[in-house]
């Protein structure tokens, strides 16, 4: 076959393949009230696919775990009965660089300890393999595979695998590419979603007595679309500020306004909410 006629070829499969997949009936969680990651994403984030994160720069390894626990807190609370455990499998080297879970700071974040499962995973290969029949569990909601260096183990044919497990059971993977800070175009697979993740200053509604103050705010993220199968333009998206509402356990935009307050709280005068837009938090 000539090299024109297996470039055809494989384009052929490809639409093939795309097209067997869009044809299948995904779930969907959506991940806020509101929230432009579900209008770019299409109206939320598939289940039963492998979605991958990555941090934006050196330093915002932590942003990015917090971000992957966010979205598998958030569907969790939106899976069906009986599918509320999150499994987070850790290769012993990013767990070295990133730490262990805090089970009070995992509370705070609406994470329930007790539905969380942790594995530690000696090396990169041992976390695929894990993570592939973690998926195969149809009482998670999501599992989280945390990795530092992907580039050398992560092939098309593994990312492949993972999602196939995800497709079966109906979970989703979470592939945390721990080291690979600025390197989340360089991923090639067969992901459904990629997400580069930046730091972003912590935010308190105006009118909290700690605004102002200088401590940490709300969970917050800049948050950058790499790459998302089966939506228009997502790559080369600009970043969008979204925070995590811990109490209503879902994603917000980080509007520089005040949060929705309670009933008690609100002005009487629509003047008075008005001149209240102005200022940030």
């Amino acid at each position: 076959m000539s090299p024109g006629g297996r470039s055809e070829r494989l384009d052929f499969l490809r639409q093939k393949i795309a097209r067997a997949e869009n044809s299948v009936a995904f779930a969907q969680r959506n991940l806020g009230e509101d929230c432009s990651l579900d209008r770019m994403l299409g109206g939320g984030l598939r289940c039963g696919a492998l979605h991958e994160i990555a941090p934006g720069r050196a330093g915002d390894g932590a942003a990015a775990s917090g971000f992957a626990l966010a979205l598998s807190a958030r569907l969790a609370a939106k899976a069906p009965a009986g599918r509320s455990a999150i499994i987070w499998i850790v290769e012993d080297f990013a767990g070295l660089e990133g730490g262990a879970p805090y089970g009070p700071g995992l509370a705070l974040h609406g994470v329930d300890p007790a539905r969380l499962i942790l594995v530690h995973t000696a090396s990169a290969k041992d976390s695929l393999w894990t993570m592939e029949e973690a998926l195969k569990c149809r009482a998670a909601a999501a599992v989280i595979g945390e990795i530092w260096n992907l580039e050398k183990i992560y092939s098309l044919t593994a990312s492949r695998r993972l999602a196939l497990a995800a497709q079966a059971s109906g979970g989703a993977g979470l592939m945390l590419a721990a080291g690979m800070a600025g390197a989340g175009e360089r991923l090639s697979s067969c992901a459904h979603t990629r997400f580069e993740v930046f730091a972003h200053k912590g935010i308190y509604a105006r009118g909290s007595p700690l605004a102002g103050l200088p401590l940490p705010g709300l969970a917050c993220w800049s948050v950058r679309i790499v790459k998302a199968r089966a939506v228009e333009r997502a790559n080369g998206a600009d970043p969008v500020a979204i925070l995590w509402d811990h109490e209503e356990g879902c994603f917000r935009d980080a509007f520089p306004l005040r949060l929705i307050a309670n009933a008690r709280d609100r002005p009487h005068h629509p003047a008075d909410a008005r001149a209240g837009f102005g200022q940030t938090a």
